[in-house]
């Protein structure tokens, strides 16, 4: 589904509409297919009830990793941090050739108020920039990991990682699964991690880390089997792609309707990765399995991980020591408020291989104003609402489909 969107003149003329069922804010979007009307990002997918809820561990982390006491922690705190974060990536980036000539002349930014005076960084650059993005010496990089494009003839974009990059992902997998794990879970992962430095193995290195007993699955197999390995193994959590999440809940329902022998899995929570996830998919997870949903957001550029759900689920915890979110208008590429809907565009402000300044993710999301529900008083990423898609003056909102990938 698109949902087709004017530019606007100024950003400001493109302020939130309420939406017409519930009276929240709905970023630039159209009413559509979620009920009455679609999902939007001034509210939370589900919202949660007066209860407890656990602060996201990812708070503590980022105040150590960012030298701030966790009692002063805020926006204004970690914005401060990442000035000096970012001053550090430009000096960086500026060793890799493709840097050194698309800012040769430009004023560098001292802080995140002038960032917007840097261009932006694509995924065309990084497909046509080659070594060019690349600031260390080849027996530097760790991990070369190669994204096809979409047809036969495009050149695949390639991402590379220092052992220090790849360290940064494990250590923030650790951290950030404790939201849902418990110290002694096992953990069914049925992402790829055979090679090193996959996102599976990154994952089952994070858990060991954490003191969880991770185990890894074959990512390659029907609903069926993924849910029988889950019942057979007694896994407390798991760790899966909408896709297969939506398989295993699928046949849990329809085993159920068959009246099947087999033990149905029943793990207390799951995270949900590396594809855009459609709500009624974690609504039938829910449903089948008894368990909670958690999302996860990121992608190769930032290291695989980049964002996690708290137990309240109202948008994604940043590990804001490694990266900076902006969102911004898909077309003027001006900085948006907090709640109204655009691009997001990603700077690696602790990367070491290959910095990526002002990446255009291609991905339609808003920024959530703080405070979160779980007591964090920090900014989060409310959830991805499709893929943006430009042409003339005016911009689409892309749904993806069921499983598709953002």
């Amino acid at each position: 589904m698109t949902r087709n969107i004017a530019s606007p003149a100024s950003p400001e003329d493109g302020a939130i509409a309420p939406c017409p069922a519930c009276a929240a804010p709905t970023g630039l979007g159209t009413y559509g297919e979620h009920g009455e009307h679609e999902v939007h990002t001034g509210a939370p997918r589900t919202a949660p009830t007066a209860r407890d809820v656990a602060r996201s561990p990812l708070d503590p982390w980022l105040a150590a990793r960012l030298s701030i006491p966790l009692g002063t922690l805020s926006p204004a705190t970690v914005r401060a941090r990442q000035d000096d974060l970012l001053r550090e990536a430009v000096r960086r980036a500026l060793d890799a050739p493709f840097y050194r000539d698309r800012l040769g002349g430009l004023p560098l930014p001292r802080s995140l108020d002038e960032l917007s005076g840097l261009p932006f960084t694509t995924p065309d650059d990084l497909r046509e920039g080659g070594d060019a993005l690349l600031r260390v010496a080849d027996d530097a990089v760790a991990r070369i990991v190669t994204l096809p494009t979409s047809g036969s003839t495009g050149a695949p974009k390639r991402l590379r990682f220092s052992v220090a990059d790849i360290e940064r992902t494990v250590d923030f997998f650790a951290v950030g699964m404790t939201t849902l794990c418990r110290p002694g879970d096992v953990v069914a992962i049925f992402m790829p991690g055979q090679r090193p430095d996959s996102v599976g193995d990154l994952l089952d290195r994070g858990l060991r880390r954490a003191g969880m007993q991770p185990v890894l699955l074959p990512p390659a197999a029907s609903g069926a089997e993924h849910a029988a390995r889950l019942a057979q193994g007694g896994a407390q959590v798991f760790v899966a792609t909408p896709t297969q999440a939506r398989a295993i809940a699928d046949a849990v329902l329809a085993d159920a309707m068959l009246a099947g022998q087999g033990p149905a899995p029943r793990p207390r929570a799951c995270l949900l990765s590396a594809e855009a996830t459609p709500p009624e998919t974690a609504d039938r997870v829910r449903a089948a399995l008894g368990c909670e949903v958690f999302d996860h957001w990121g992608m190769t550029e930032t290291g695989y991980g980049g964002g996690v759900e708290c137990a309240a689920h109202h948008g994604f915890h940043l590990r804001e020591a490694d990266i900076h979110v902006e969102i911004v208008h898909p077309l003027t590429g001006a900085p948006l408020p907090d709640g109204q809907t655009g691009e997001v565009v990603v700077t690696t402000l602790a990367a070491e291989a290959m910095v990526l300044l002002r990446y255009r993710t291609g991905d339609a999301a808003a920024m959530l104003p703080p405070p979160c529900l779980c007591g964090s008083p920090l900014r989060r990423l409310g959830p991805v609402l499709g893929r943006i898609r430009r042409y003339g003056n005016h911009w689409d909102i892309i749904t993806l489909a069921k499983g598709a990938r953002p």
